[in-house]
């Protein structure tokens, strides 16, 4: 016989400096990625390279894009928890797919790798 099942989430948000830790990580990420992101977009500016602008995009779609969305829908949609997870880990995909895209994508021969 199999026992109760139990969620996979925890209810109970724990303590406030386990509350902040959390908030703050999550804030430090997001920002790390857009400043990194910004560096490569003005790398793309600069040179004029697409690699760079699939870089910038990719790094956005990585790191702040999934913890707004996070974020958001957590707290002001109705959504089940399940779909956040599949939004949130849907725009991490697509951002490796463009950093991906950055590295290995054929350009032209003055655009960077081909």
């Amino acid at each position: 016989m199999i026992g109760p099942t139990l969620p996979l989430q925890v209810t109970q948000t724990g303590e406030t400096a386990q509350v902040l830790a959390v908030l703050a990580t999550f804030l430090l990420s997001a920002i790390l990625g857009l400043v990194i992101a910004r560096k490569a977009y003005q790398g793309y500016r600069r040179n004029a390279s697409r690699p760079m602008l699939y870089l910038a995009a990719g790094i956005v779609l990585l790191t702040a894009v999934p913890a707004v969305l996070s974020l958001f829908l957590s707290t002001f949609t109705a959504l089940p928890n399940y779909l956040v997870v599949v939004t949130t880990n849907g725009a991490e995909l697509l951002g490796l797919v463009a950093i991906a895209y950055s590295l290995y994508g054929r350009f032209d021969a003055d655009e960077g790798p081909e």
